[in-house]
Parts: C-alpha cells; structure tokens; sequence
C-alpha cells in the first residue's frame, strides 16, 4: 500500500472534505501536494490549513495502512480503476475509501441503494424485502447504510439470497454500529463489502451521517426509499440522489400512516412509485440482466454454504434459547427478550441464514 501513503497523508488531514477536492484539483495529485512547499505560490490558504500541509509527517498515514493491513482491508482512491463511476461524478467526492470485504466490479455492477426509517411497519418491512429479492434475479448489489430498520433488512434478504450486499458506514469500517448488527457486519464483509470515508476507529458521531449519506446516495444507480416518515435520514439520502440527478423509487403506502409520509411525499415530488423490481431494472436495461432461474438457485446454495457467523451474539443466544423450548410467533420473542423489533428481526433473519432457525408461516420461528 506503499502508493496510499500521500493519499492518506492528505485526507488524514484537518481538512474539510470540500476543501481537500478543491486543491486537489489544483494540483492535480497528492504527490504535487505532498512536494510543495511553498502554498501560497499557487492558492491562498486560511493559516490553520497551510500548517496542516506543511507538517510531512507520515507516521499517522502508515499507523493506518498497518490497521487496515491487520484487518484484511483495503483502500480505494479517486484515481483508482474500481472507484465507484457514479460516485466520481458528485460534487465532493470522496477522495479515499477505506474497505473491508470483497473486491467489487463497480463500473460492471448494477446497484440499487436501499434506504428507511428504523421504525417500520410489517407493510414496509414485506414490501423492502419483495422488492430487493426480486432484485437479486438481475445480480444486484443492495447497498444501505446499515442503519437498524429498513436498512438491515435490505441487507438479510440480500443475503438470504445469495446477493452481495454492500453497507456503507458513518465510522471506521473496524467499528460495528448498530453494535446489536454484529453477525450482519461479519456476513456482510463475507458476502459483499463495508466501506467508509472515516479511519479506522472512528466512533459513529452524529455529524458523520450526513457525509455517509451523499456516499450512500451515490453508490447505487439508484435510490430505493423502503419506508419513511417526513422527518428521516432517508429523505436526506434521497434528497442526495435528486441533487445529483439519479433515479429515485418509493414504495407507496397507506395515506393514514405517517410512517410513510415522506415516502408518499417524495412521489408527489417526482420520485418514480415501484410496486415490484421491474419497475427498477426497466430503467437499467443497459446493466440489469435477469440471471436463470436455475442458476440463481444454485448460488444461494453455494453461497448458504459460505455463510458462518462467528460464534453467537447475545442477542442470537436469547433468541436460540427461547426457540430451544418451543416455537414461537416474531411478537412474542420480541415480548419475551424485551429488545426492540428492528434488533430482534434483523437477528432472525440472520439466524435464519446461518441455518440454525426457519421461518415458518404466519411469523413463527422455530430451531431449524
């Protein structure tokens, strides 16, 4: 990773990231911004940033090459060959990505962003997971925030099918937030990747979102909103892609619930209304190519060998525990553990994918 060192070296910076583009394109690369010595010469800069860059110290910049090395990761720059296209194309790009997981083709892939609120109903929830599995059929790779809610649950029926899936965080990639979405992490860095703009070891502040979301929005090809009132990160996720004139898909709902006023108000707006993922991939012919039934099957069952959760959570061991001694309806788990419906669902599906639960008709789960 000898090459990232001047990459990181900048962006590691006290720099806001609008700034950091701006000399960037000044200079043209890190390396020029690394050689020079005399700042003024070319722009002038506030004090406080001119000392920032005089300082060539690259000892930070190699603490954090050694900690992505010790996590299997890598780091992806703007002049890489598998940065994202469409990500380029925003107005402040994100100059480094750093990386846990599998390598993605990203100028070959066809990828949908999924986001919603945390406090979704059972519409919401059947509809995100309809709509991303008939997804799967055209190789997509889902992309979330990996936000608890209509998030994760894009991301387990992603996974459920066999689908990479990507999740784009708000802190370093070695920092698991939700702290509860442990297995979905680690099935997700198996199955697909985690990426972040921040360092490793960045703790999940509330000022890190709104940066994670223009990254979010400008993953996909498009942005799917799952479910959302008028007051939700989704809103401003989507608000991102409409900025930067991607396509935006809202599944509609009842007019009564106001979990969904935002979404229906996005359709008001313009926002394209989706019932199922044809509604999508109509849009994409270019790049969603439907995959054979046959051989979609006989991934998910390579893929469902693969998928090994590293021993059990505590949320895993009270589900387990409970479903040990009879079957049991999604409520009353939920009753019995005290946890909050995202955790406890996003859990099941994720139990269901390691094969240890089955899902049984009527939301009855049982040891599988």
């Amino acid at each position: 990773m000898e090459d990232k060192l001047y990459w990181l070296w900048f962006t590691l910076k006290n720099i806001t990231p609008k700034r950091q583009i701006d000399i960037y394109r000044i200079f043209g690369s890190v390396k020029a911004i690394y050689d020079t010595d005399d700042y003024d010469s070319v722009l002038n800069l506030p004090e406080p940033i001119k000392k920032e860059l005089e300082d060539k110290s690259l000892d930070r910049a190699e603490q954090v090459i050694k900690r992505i090395e010790e996590l299997d990761g890598y780091i992806m720059t703007i002049e890489d060959n598998d940065y994202p296209d469409t990500l380029s194309e925003i107005p402040v790009p994100p100059l480094v990505l750093y990386c846990r997981g599998q390598r993605i083709n990203w100028q070959e892939a066809f990828r949908i962003t999924v986001v919603g609120t945390r406090s979704y109903s059972s519409y919401g929830r059947r509809a995100t997971e309809k709509i991303v599995r008939e997804l799967t059929d055209y190789n997509t790779i889902i992309v979330t925030g990996m936000a608890r809610g209509i998030d994760a649950i894009a991301n387990c029926a992603a996974l459920h099918e066999g689908c990479p899936t990507a999740a784009v965080l708000g802190c370093g990639v070695d920092v698991i937030y939700p702290p509860e979405y442990k297995s979905l992490y680690n099935a997700i860095i198996k199955n697909g990747v985690v990426i972040s703009e921040f360092p490793p070891g960045t703790k999940p502040l509330g000022k890190n979102f709104p940066r994670r979301n223009r990254i979010l929005a400008a993953m996909g090809n498009g942005v799917l909103v799952g479910q959302a009132p008028m007051r939700s990160g989704a809103l401003i996720t989507a608000a991102y892609a409409i900025d930067n004139g991607e396509p935006t898909y809202v599944i509609p709902a009842d007019i009564f619930d106001k979990n969904f006023a935002g979404s229906n108000a996005l359709i008001t707006q313009g926002a394209k209304l989706v019932t199922c993922a044809e509604d999508i991939t109509e849009d994409f012919a270019y790049i969603a190519v439907k995959t054979k039934p046959e051989k979609k099957r006989e991934k998910r069952k390579e893929e469902k060998k693969e998928v090994s959760l590293e021993g059990l959570s505590e949320t895993e061991i009270k589900l387990v525990s409970l479903l040990s001694k009879k079957n049991s309806h999604i409520d009353e788990l939920i009753r019995e553990t005290g946890l909050a419906s995202a955790e406890v669902n996003a859990t099941l599906v994720m139990l269901e994918i390691s094969g240890t639960v089955k899902k049984l008709s009527g939301n009855i789960y049982c040891i599988a």
